[in-house]
């Protein structure tokens, strides 16, 4: 099983705070992550190796910088239990600004799955990720978009799938679903390829979130330049039974004016990306 070579020592993820690089894994397909309180274990599915990884010795921090690095806008529905969550939604136009230096913006759109009663308390992200720019999982600080399945932990360490390069107007779906005791993650573009990740442990999901995140943020036009319509919004609970989204938005950060309307099972986010300082 092969693991990606630390390249820094810690590097900024799309939550939002800095992870110690030696817990950030870049695996290829085929793997699962058996994750317990006491640590992960890493399993090749094609070949049955295993590779035992203990608790990541720092948790996550947050740069605590002058810009921000942070969810700018969010909806949230919660429930008692959630076994799946599938959305659409089309590759935008890109951002017109990558920070005041080329490379140091990146910006995160994604449907994504916790537990706890809010953002503070949870341990665990599901999410299908479409980024611009870097993250934990690309090292290109000028990477277009990529679509690729994340799994990130609230102790430290991070997991991300095979990085799937895609363009403005292409179709994606982000879906996680429950099987057992095990949840796969699938960024999914269509003929450009799936991103998968599995994960097993017996995680309980509460939370369902449609959200907007930004990397180094100095300008509104380092988000992309049109409206994002999250559209065919679908959540069952663990028994396969069909919810209703009872959608509740929180804006973080309003420099950039986000707001977020619903159309049925359509959840669409603007921004204001013509304002120029943020």
């Amino acid at each position: 099983m092969r693991f990606f070579a630390a390249v820094a020592s810690a590097t900024l993820m799309p939550d939002g705070r800095d992870y110690d690089e030696q817990c950030i894994h870049r695996l290829e397909e085929h793997h699962t992550v058996i994750t317990t309180e006491h640590g992960d274990t890493v399993v090749n599915t094609n070949t049955g190796e295993r590779v035992v990884l203990p608790p990541c010795a720092s948790k996550a921090t947050s740069p605590g910088v002058g810009y921000y690095s942070d969810w700018v806008v969010d909806t949230v529905s919660r429930h008692p239990s959630i076994g799946r969550m599938a959305t659409n939604w089309t590759v935008p136009a890109a951002p017109e600004s990558r920070g005041p230096v080329p490379g140091m913006s990146s910006v995160y759109l994604f449907n994504g799955l916790e537990d706890g009663s809010n953002r503070h308390d949870s341990t665990f992200i599901l999410q299908p990720v479409l980024s611009y720019g870097k993250s934990g999982c690309i090292l290109n600080p000028l990477a277009g978009w990529r679509f690729t399945a994340f799994f990130v932990l609230g102790s430290g360490r991070a997991y991300c799938g095979k990085v799937i390069e895609v363009e403005e107007g292409d179709q994606l779906q982000g879906r996680m679903t429950k099987t057992g005791d095990s949840w796969m993650i699938e960024a999914d573009a269509g003929a450009k390829g799936v991103s998968t990740h599995t994960v097993s442990g017996g995680l309980a999901v509460t939370a369902a979130y449609i959200t907007i995140e930004g990397m180094v943020i100095y300008n509104c036009k380092a988000l992309p330049k049109e409206d994002l319509v999250f559209s065919a919004n679908s959540l069952s609970d663990s028994q396969g039974k069909a919810l209703e989204p009872q959608w509740k938005t929180e804006v973080r950060h309003g420099e950039c004016k986000p707001a977020v309307a619903l159309h049925g099972d359509d959840v669409t986010v603007s921004w204001g990306a013509s304002d120029v300082v943020v």
